[in-house]
């Protein structure tokens, strides 16, 4: 900003997307993330398709109100419009994956971590007694997905939690963008059924809004190139190995 004839001109910023340098990225980039990652497939699932993530959202937003403000203030402001599905897309997958990515370390350096009890105490209240079962429910979810995907471990406003499938680029944010259900192929009776109370939910104003905890990225360019098209459920309990509960635990909103 400077001054001129006694007028104040303010200079123009413009915002331009980036990769987020996360906690002892120097290191994954070298030796990859233990237990989970090579050096090539953090690169893969990281540096790269973060980048590519955040080049594409720079180029949605350029010129926009969007272009100075964080992929997870994108992602909301733009949930709602139609219009707006590609800049969506872009900020949704970079919040998800930057979210992701936080919460994982190495294997020997996080294994003594573990879920706090008000985590393990409100799971138990959804029949989620013990680790080993949470784990597994987690997993079971994933598998389910047949295309691209995120599931995550959701707080609600009640202090429940809850572990819910979002499909492509969905968000756990807000409910008429979780993609919790497939509607690209045939549409089970479950599914249809599920989609009439979700609009009647909906009409009554009662969707709950949800804060996720805990995610697992079920997107094919996070385990190709260390464990191939094959590599799935490998992939899924190897990174299960690598969670930082420390992470997760201060996340959880707690009274």
């Amino acid at each position: 900003m400077f001054r001129r004839l006694g007028f104040t001109i303010r200079r123009a910023t413009r915002g331009i997307h980036t990769v987020p340098i996360l906690k002892n990225q120097s290191h994954y980039a070298k030796n990859g993330i233990e237990g989970l990652y090579s050096p090539e497939g953090f690169k893969t699932a990281w540096l790269d398709y973060q980048k590519f993530l955040t080049t594409n959202l720079t180029l949605q937003t350029v010129g926009t109100a969007n272009e100075t403000r964080t992929a997870y203030f994108i992602l909301l402001n733009t949930a709602k419009q139609t219009t707006e599905q590609h800049t969506f897309h872009y900020a949704s997958q970079a919040h998800n994956n930057h979210f992701f990515f936080q919460q994982l370390g190495d294997k020997e350096a996080v294994k003594h971590t573990r879920p706090s009890r008000f985590i393990m105490d409100r799971l138990a209240d959804q029949d989620i007694p013990t680790l080993e079962e949470f784990k597994n429910s987690m997993l079971r979810e994933a598998e389910k997905l047949n295309g691209q995907g995120w599931v995550f471990l959701v707080e609600l406003p009640d202090k429940s939690m809850k572990i819910i499938r979002c499909n492509n680029d969905g968000t756990p944010y807000f409910y008429g963008k979780n993609q919790s259900l497939d509607m690209n192929g045939a549409v089970s009776e479950e599914s249809f059924d599920a989609l009439n109370a979700l609009k009647e939910k909906g009409r009554n104003k009662e969707l709950d809004l949800t804060l996720p905890l805990l995610a697992l990225n079920v997107w094919d360019v996070s385990y190709l190139t260390d464990y191939g098209i094959t590599g799935k459920t490998e992939y899924l309990s190897k990174v299960w190995d690598c969670i930082n509960w420390e992470v997760i635990n201060k996340r959880l909103f707690e009274i």
